[in-house]
């Protein structure tokens, strides 16, 4: 009688042992189903409409799965307001900037205009007029207000060109932040470094820069986008040959490393460090007291150089040293 019950007992404590190991493995196998399916999910882009399904009826499970469904819909609901939001920024940059691209160079076309009309009287013209015509107190007083006038008229020119070039900047930031990306080639660094210095050729010339040039004969490779990086080393040259001293040197290591070297004495160790901020500028006086703005550069060509060395996975900064402005760009091996 004892082994009898004994028997039953084992064989309970059998179907037990067994139903519960049947339901870990359900629970266990649920568990992975939920992890992979949300793996697949945030993979492909929480644009698509996909949800998590579960076969268990298990009511815990079943509540776990509800609740991270209804995350993930607000997830895909956020990242859409995102997306638009993000759209309409650039497309109302692109438009403002156009939009103040065409009076400013009506501006532009008016002051030249206007310098012609202003422009001093020759004093050979001043010395055939008889002298009973006017008195010396007349000619220098029209004199300095003559040049009082171009002197107003240049500051406004001035200004002007800064206004312009912040609109064509910020029309190509916009550009440059929807444009799409192409796949990563593997690419020589000497070789696109050369091309890049090449197109600047002209504006090198007349701004009479022989830029130095430092690389090694071994091509230095990196699997790059080649648009991004053209565009990043064609920013940084730009910025170089517009604002340097007439000096550039260009040193490509090994190692990746490119860096930029011109003199700038018009920045700071702080100033440098900010050239990469979005519409940061300096300035600086020139003799005659009129401001000009960006003689040291920054702003957002650079801004965009960043952006795009980060997306690629590399680095750029500033530094300021004795008199110069060196710009490192970084692309570490993988």
């Amino acid at each position: 009688m004892f082994q009898f019950f004994y028997v039953i007992l084992c064989v309970i404590l059998l179907v037990i042992t067994l139903s519960l190991a049947l339901k870990i493995h359900l629970l266990h196998s649920s568990f992975l189903r939920i992890s992979e399916g949300l793996t697949d999910i945030l993979e492909e882009g929480v644009e698509t409409n996909a949800l998590l399904t579960l076969v268990s009826r298990d009511r815990h499970l079943c509540r776990m799965t509800a609740v991270l469904n209804r995350q993930l819909k607000l997830l895909r609901k956020e990242h859409l307001r995102y997306v638009n939001g993000d759209r309409d920024l650039r497309e109302a940059i692109a438009n403002i900037s156009h939009d103040l691209r065409t009076p400013l160079t009506a501006i532009n076309g008016y002051l030249d205009l206007l310098c012609r009309e202003l422009a001093p009287v020759p004093l050979e013209a001043l010395q055939k007029e008889p002298p009973e015509s006017r008195t010396r107190t007349e000619q220098t007083e029209n004199r300095e207000k003559s040049q009082n006038v171009q002197r107003y008229l240049n500051m406004i020119r001035s200004r002007t060109e800064a206004m312009k070039q912040l609109t064509e900047e910020l029309f190509h930031y916009s550009i440059t932040l929807s444009a799409r990306k192409e796949d990563p080639v593997s690419l020589s660094l000497n070789q696109v470094l050369e091309e890049s210095l090449i197109s600047f050729y002209q504006e090198l010339e007349e701004h009479h820069i022989t830029p130095v040039i430092q690389m090694p004969q071994a091509p230095v490779l990196r699997t790059l986008d080649k648009a991004s990086l053209v565009r990043v080393f064609g920013n940084i040259i730009g910025n170089a040959v517009k604002y340097s001293q007439g000096d550039l040197r260009i040193t490509l290591t090994r190692q990746g490393s490119v860096i930029f070297s011109n003199q700038a004495p018009g920045l700071t160790p702080v100033t440098a460090a900010k050239l990469f901020d979005r519409y940061f500028t300096v300035e600086t006086v020139s003799a005659s007291g009129s401001p000009r703005p960006r003689t040291t550069g920054g702003g957002l060509g650079l801004s965009i150089a960043k952006l795009l060395t980060e997306q690629m996975g590399g680095s750029v900064n500033a530094a300021y040293k004795d008199g110069e402005l060196h710009i490192t760009v970084q692309f570490p091996s993988l």
